[in-house]
């Protein structure tokens, strides 16, 4: 109970003092996409066949699990889905849960679906979760569905280097990362209870790159929450002080012969879905990024960077470090909410009802 009061104290703190916000002109920005790139991160169109199970039930909204098989283009298929499937099937014999859930995600869309309760369309938001975690998605997930807005969370395989295979397989993991959200929103958008012209995707740290990355590739998305998120990637990657990440990279590189410096140019030469690459791609007016002055993860200066690549959005800064800004959780779900209802219902100025055309 006293360590509640003094995270409750600690969180009003944080108000007091204040998150920075700034608004930009509601210029739209965002470049046409150019035919080779839709090329690049398109994927083969088959039927779905999910498999849906019910996990849990609310007073406003229901949790669904929903799966089904992920197409990809041939180059990205590394093993064969039924050798997976054979493996999958072994690890839950021997009791590996979390292998068998893990290896899964290699060639299957998994989705837990927040459906929320009451008649009629309503808007989806796509999240994104935190480096393959879902703990503190799932409590925005359940904020958004608790205000009348379905929400899905899109799971994906944890990354894992391998210092056999070539650096490429790290391009290849951020494409397969926006092909099954794209396939997730493919069914998302079939559903009788959605609105497909209110769309919109929240991400958080490497959740909010993939973001970004999803929504320069995909225009039925038309919103997006961009919290903790930076480029270039080959930099946040190399130049992160968090220290287990900056122990696994430096393990990594050294057991594949690379120093960080060698690591930071391979990266940046096999990394074509770049956050900042991607960037110009998205229209500013449709953002809403968050970036926490202390950040020693993905560092305040590449937040910005990437701030600044997509034209100056609407930003709101945290006077707090990287999993610190989680104690502003409250304040921003609010926000969230707030900028998505503005894109989905947006008011009149009091001078149109002056000006408008009868």
């Amino acid at each position: 109970m006293k360590s509640l009061r003094i995270v409750s104290l600690l969180t009003t703190v944080i108000f007091l003092t204040g998150c920075i916000h700034f608004h930009p002109s509601s210029t739209k920005t965002g470049q046409g996409f150019p035919a080779e790139l839709k090329d690049y991160y398109s994927y083969p169109r088959k039927p779905v066949h999910p498999a849906i199970k019910v996990l849990k039930e609310e007073k406003r909204y229901v949790v669904k699990e929903v799966t089904f098989d992920l197409h990809l283009p041939q180059d990205l298929i590394e093993r064969p889905i039924d050798e997976m499937r054979k493996e999958v099937e072994e690890k839950i014999k021997s009791n590996d849960q979390k292998g068998a859930r893990d290896l899964e995600l290699e060639y299957s869309v998994k989705v837990d679906y927040y459906q929320a309760k009451g008649e009629g369309k309503k808007p989806v938001i796509l999240v994104s979760p935190i480096l393959g975690g879902n703990m503190i998605v799932i409590w925005f997930a359940r904020y958004f569905a608790s205000h009348g807005m379905n929400a899905a969370i899109v799971h994906r395989r944890k990354p894992k280097y391998d210092p056999k295979r070539e650096l490429n397989q790290v391009e290849k993991y951020l494409r397969k990362s926006i092909m099954r959200t794209r396939q997730a929103l493919d069914w998302i958008l079939d559903q009788p209870e959605v609105d497909p012209e209110k769309v919109g995707s929240f991400g958080i740290s490497y959740g909010g790159m993939v973001n970004i990355l999803t929504a320069a590739v995909e225009p039925r998305i038309h919103c997006h929450i961009v919290a903790m998120a930076g480029g270039p990637l080959a930099d946040v990657i190399v130049d992160s002080k968090e220290k287990a990440i900056r122990k696994y990279v430096r393990s990594a590189a050294k057991d594949a012969g690379y120093t960080p410096e060698s690591l930071r140019e391979g990266l940046k030469e096999a990394i074509r879905s770049d956050t900042l690459a991607l960037a110009p791609y998205v229209d500013r007016s449709n953002v809403l990024f968050v970036i926490a002055f202390f950040d020693r993860v993905v560092g305040r200066r590449y937040s910005e960077n990437l701030w600044r690549a997509l034209g100056k959005p609407e930003v709101i800064y945290t006077p707090l470090g990287h999993y610190s800004t989680l104690l502003t959780i409250p304040y921003l779900r609010s926000k969230a909410l707030r900028f998505y209802r503005s894109r989905f219902y947006p008011r009149k100025k009091w001078w149109n009802y002056f000006f408008s055309k009868s």
